[in-house]
């Protein structure tokens, strides 16, 4: 069965500040930065700053565009699930501004 290549990935990950850019200018979906460990390798210490997804439009993600890993998810389902498998359930968390964006949109899913 051929792939439409019409639909656009739910998971894609953000190379440069070109594809940053172009993510947060459609102002869809919402963008990890962080650090993703190695699928076998050990986990290391995460900071405060770091590990946290933003809404696309969060003012707050031109503080972290030098983190070595950005993703962008179109959902937030589709986010929390691949968070939680490839990076740890307790290991990331919501940006603090985009909070009571989050909260307020799943409620009206």
């Amino acid at each position: 069965m051929p792939v439409d290549q019409s639909v656009e990935s739910p998971v894609r990950v953000i190379s440069d500040a070109d594809d940053l850019a172009e993510a947060r200018l459609g102002a869809v979906g919402f963008i990890f930065h962080g650090t993703v460990p190695e699928p076998d390798g050990p986990r290391k210490a995460v900071r405060a700053t770091t590990n946290l997804l933003h809404f696309a439009r969060c003012p707050k993600l031109d503080r972290g565009q030098n983190d070595p890993d950005q993703i962008w998810f179109r959902t937030i389902r589709v986010a929390k699930r691949h968070l939680d498998e490839v990076v740890g359930a307790g290991r990331w968390k919501w940006c603090k501004h985009c909070q009571q964006e989050v909260t307020q949109r799943l409620l009206n899913e």
